[in-house]
């Protein structure tokens, strides 16, 4: 690694960040291939067995050492690596400081692998480690080395849950190594916010981060250059009231837990920081809106594509509207406005559903990540979309918001002056992690050998065989003792299933998002012998659930995936959550060809031929079902790349716009 430094200080100023100039593609490309070649020739450099058997060089003196001692070793690395920079040596040494503070105060001692893990990330790279390795403490040997050296480390992950918990779990570590560790949380106040962000090691989510840079950049304000910018941080330092506006201190070393969901899963859409106006519109336009599009026919007055979420009125649709709108408020006349409000009327009804992606609390719509399956109280849908759903939920009508600030994921990561990461699922993302954000994916070896067993995949005829199906299955395993985790899609599905659980006698928990205050009791629980959890997205990522007593004898935890994700990486986590560390445990997925990501897939013609393979209840014979369930996710991933593929051209073009005009942001 280069012993450049990377935080801040005279050279990068007082909020370091990259700031990529503006290049043509063949200069994209010949700078994408350099750093893949300097990567490869670094990971052959510097294999597995190199690094833990320099590691371990320093274990017998650090395992002898008393408290005392190890503090006088501790302040004596810190001097270096402020002095030196994050140079190879100092890196292995705090590796062999840190594991052995981490056994002390944890009672946990990284692994080999885990060694390893840290190391490449500690040179920018990304590190495939499987389901249950332990990626959240190999996290920590490249954010306390940073942090150790007076580099801010944010370590990033997908909900406040993660953020919060491994905060907790870390701590003592942090805190033996004399270092302050924090999370930012939604809901917290800005100058809570800007005291947690000058603690060395920072655990927060991508949208927290992201929507705090923002915040950062409006307070800068529109500046014309690099140099001016830093300047503009220097008044403020030099200010009576210093530089309280300010919320982060730059972006200097970001470690991103769950990295493809992260950098890829969340990077479809921009992130847009809006103030709120007075709505221009009455609650009686969307209500009449709302009753208009009731009165009109699909395929006659409309058009739906359901694949794209798309409503467009047909000739016929517009002249209805023309005759109905006779006796409505003057703008009804305006064509143009009247057909923007149906078409958001439409896609209100249609696409957007209750408990599948917004649930109603405390008379609020609030949407649901589809990733995640958590709320997201403080984002809302633009152009009115998110009025519209209020009105056809019968909730007070918020104010209309107007764009302040906008940023991509791929725009936002990219300004890390080194950026690494980790995650269970990340090679079948590769390509575009290295074209995108110039990240090499490596694949680490687990510590122990996977025990799980895939029972493979069952597709039913329709919804009753899948039912029953999940009912049998339940009731066999429960009769063992195995404790058995069900996956949902939605809130509505994971009710639906509870309600067949409870039909049929079976104590049962569900976690959703309705539930999320109950999570942590929830997944405390999930582990017990004869425990049956029905639960979203939301025991889906780093969700870590411990076996009770006498649970490994049994078989461990057993995984039912009840429906089809978007992408496969996203089945692979659910799986993930059994048979960890060495641990046993079993999958599979009971799913039916009315599930509804295999109708809007599949033609009528091609559904009865499935069908016609699954007859007398008996599942699609396994080779088809996991052909047919492939296709549908790969479409969905192919769309997905080129919707962040053309994000990407319009963040380039912009660039070259505001480069031409001397502005860097």
């Amino acid at each position: 690694m280069s012993d450049l430094s990377i935080k801040p200080g005279i050279r990068l100023g007082h909020y370091p960040q990259r700031i990529k100039p503006a290049t043509d593609e063949i200069e994209q490309w010949i700078s994408r291939w350099v750093e893949r070649l300097r990567c490869r020739l670094q990971r052959r450099r510097y294999s597995q067995s190199y690094i833990v058997r320099r590691v371990k060089a320093y274990d017998e003196a650090l395992q002898n050492s008393t408290d005392e001692a190890l503090d006088l070793v501790l302040e004596e690395l810190r001097l270096q690596l402020r002095r030196k920079g994050l140079q190879e040596p100092l890196i292995i040494e705090s590796f062999a400081v840190i594991r052995e503070l981490a056994a002390r105060t944890l009672g946990k001692r990284h692994f080999d692998t885990q060694l390893y893990g840290g190391w490449l990330m500690m040179n920018g790279m990304l590190a495939e480690m499987h389901t249950g390795e332990g990626k959240t403490l190999t996290t920590t040997l490249p954010a306390c080395t940073a942090a150790l050296a007076g580099v801010p480390v944010h370590v990033i992950t997908a909900n406040d849950y993660l953020a919060e918990r491994d905060c907790e779990i870390m701590l003592p570590l942090y805190q033996r190594l004399r270092l302050k560790g924090t999370s930012v949380l939604d809901g917290m106040d800005p100058q809570q916010c800007r005291q947690a962000y000058r603690a060395d090691i920072v655990h927060l989510t991508n949208k927290q981060v992201a929507f705090d840079y923002l915040r950062d950049r409006i307070e800068m304000g529109d500046d014309t250059g690099e140099l001016r910018s830093q300047y503009r941080q220097i008044q403020r330092d030099k200010s009576p009231t210093g530089n309280e506006q300010l919320l982060l201190r730059g972006l200097c070393f970001a470690i991103v837990d769950e990295a493809d969901s992260v950098l890829i899963d969340e990077a479809n859409t921009p992130l847009i920081i809006t103030r709120t106006l007075p709505n221009e519109e009455s609650a009686d336009t969307y209500s009449d809106a709302l009753y208009l599009a009731s009165t009109l026919i699909e395929d006659q007055h409309y058009k739906v594509d359901s694949k794209s979420r798309l409503v467009e009125l047909t000739l016929a649709g517009e002249d209805s509207l023309e005759d109905q709108v006779l006796n409505l408020p003057k703008l009804w006349r305006n064509k143009r406005k009247r057909e923007t409000l149906l078409r958001q009327a439409l896609s209100a009804s249609l696409f957007y559903q209750r408990d599948r992606e917004y649930v109603v609390s405390e008379e609020k719509v609030q949407i649901i990540d589809q990733s995640t399956g958590r709320l997201m109280p403080d984002r809302a849908w633009e152009q009115g979309l998110h009025q519209m759903i209020e009105a056809k939920e019968g909730c007070v009508i918020s104010e209309q918001r107007e764009p302040q600030a906008r940023i991509s994921y791929q725009k936002f990561f990219s300004r890390y002056l080194r950026l690494a990461g980790t995650s269970g699922t990340i090679s079948e993302v590769a390509g575009e992690m290295q074209r995108v954000y110039g990240l090499e994916v490596f694949k680490v070896s687990t510590n122990q050998p996977n025990k799980r067993l895939m029972n493979g995949e069952k597709i039913y005829r329709d919804a009753l065989e899948k039912k029953l199906a999940l009912i049998n299955r339940v009731k066999a395993l429960h009769r063992l003792g195995r404790p058995i985790l069900i996956g949902t899609c939605s809130v509505e599905e994971s009710e639906r299933v509870g309600e067949w659980l409870q039909m049929a006698a079976i104590s049962h928990r569900v976690l959703n998002a309705k539930q999320d205050r109950d999570e942590a009791e929830i997944i405390a629980a999930a582990g017990q012998a004869g425990a049956i959890t029905v639960a979203t997205n939301m025991a889906g990522r780093g969700t870590d659930i411990a076996l009770g007593e006498g649970v490994e004898a049994l078989g461990g935890l057993h995984v039912i995936s009840l429906s089809l994700n978007d992408s496969y990486r996203i089945d692979r986590q659910l799986y993930g959550r059994c048979a960890r560390q060495g641990d046993p445990g079993s999958a599979e997925a009971i799913l039916s060809l009315e599930d509804t990501a295999l109708t809007q897939y599949f033609g009528p013609l091609m559904h009865r031929f499935l069908a016609s393979l699954s007859a007398d209840g008996k599942p699609v014979p396994g080779t088809i079902s996991r052909f047919i369930l492939r296709l549908p996710q790969r479409n969905h991933e192919k769309k997905q790349c080129r919707i962040r593929k053309t994000l990407m051209k319009q963040d380039q073009r912009l660039r070259r716009t505001l480069a031409f005009a001397g502005r860097f942001e």
